[in-house]
């Protein structure tokens, strides 16, 4: 099976780029980004939210910024067109950030024999100083479904292992989150009146993150470095509810980048139907997914 890859104008998004491999299809913007705003399998509903998201006054869609040093104001990597070039098994994305440090964001996508998707977000310092700098990606999904991290193992009895941070505003006994005994949980609530935003971060030791949606599901992995140091209290994964869409975050280590060297964030995706009964507050139920 080969891949597939077009340009399309979207009236939505611009100029974009449409990849499809074996029933799994994907576009990519061109005009800023690169941002993933669409992503199904064998055409079935597009699972990634896609409203104007008004901090930047652009749509949403599967998104990285980066975060210097300590501090909590990404870059959003949305002022340039993309550039993009073709390769063996996927496509290369490139945008070119001036301020506040010269940087190249580079998003590759490339495609496994089973259809799933491998995204990598990479950084490449194009300054003559070293950049400190953690790579941060988000994906928000509508909110027919809800998003889980899970808590991650046990490793030594007498410490603790697992780290759950919430953001200022947010309550413990919000009902739109579950925390069990191995995940936790965020959910929509279909009341009337408008909704704070819930956060909540967690130290995922086993690398997945996940939505579970009426449509469909994407379940991610990647790795989760048990010896070093993240942003956000080391939290590497963020689950939230936006009174309108349910995202999942996650970020990468700190990392100290050479001139001409690169930090990089993999997550691999894999897009399933939804065939099985699950529930946000049965365990059990979230455990079949992943098997």
């Amino acid at each position: 099976m080969s891949l597939n890859v077009k340009e399309i104008a979207s009236e939505e998004f611009g100029n974009c780029v449409q990849l499809e491999y074996d029933g799994t299809e994907a576009v990519v913007t061109l005009d800023y980004g690169p941002r993933i705003v669409s992503v199904n399998k064998n055409g079935s509903t597009n699972l990634i939210f896609n409203a104007v998201d008004p901090a930047i006054g652009r749509s949403h869609g599967h998104k990285m910024r980066i975060t210097l040093d300590k501090s909590t104001n990404g870059i959003y990597c949305d002022n340039s067109p993309v550039r993009y070039s073709p390769m063996a098994e996927g496509v290369r994305f490139v945008q070119t950030i001036t301020e506040p440090v010269q940087l190249e964001v580079i998003m590759d996508i490339f495609f496994s024999a089973e259809g799933d998707m491998t995204v990598e977000h990479s950084v490449l310092n194009k300054s003559k100083e070293q950049v400190k700098l953690s790579i941060y990606t988000e994906t928000p999904f509508v909110t027919d479904g809800f998003v889980f991290i899970p808590q991650g193992e046990i490793i030594t009895p007498e410490r603790p292992s697992r780290i759950l941070t919430l953001w200022n505003g947010c309550k413990w006994s919000d009902e739109r989150l579950f925390i069990g005994d191995r995940y936790v949980t965020v959910h929509s609530e279909k009341t009337s009146g408008e909704k704070p935003r819930l956060k909540i971060g967690v130290n995922d030791t086993d690398g997945i993150v996940g939505f579970i949606g009426k449509n469909g599901n994407i379940i991610k992995n990647y790795t989760h470095n048990r010896n070093a140091l993240y942003p956000f209290y080391n939290c590497s994964a963020f689950a939230t509810e936006n009174d309108g869409y349910l995202s999942i975050q996650m970020t990468s280590p700190f990392y100290l980048v050479e001139p001409e060297e690169a930090a990089k964030h993999t997550e691999i995706w894999k897009l399933h139907e939804n065939h099985q009964c699950i529930s946000h507050d049965n365990e059990k139920s979230i455990d079949s997914v992943l098997m």
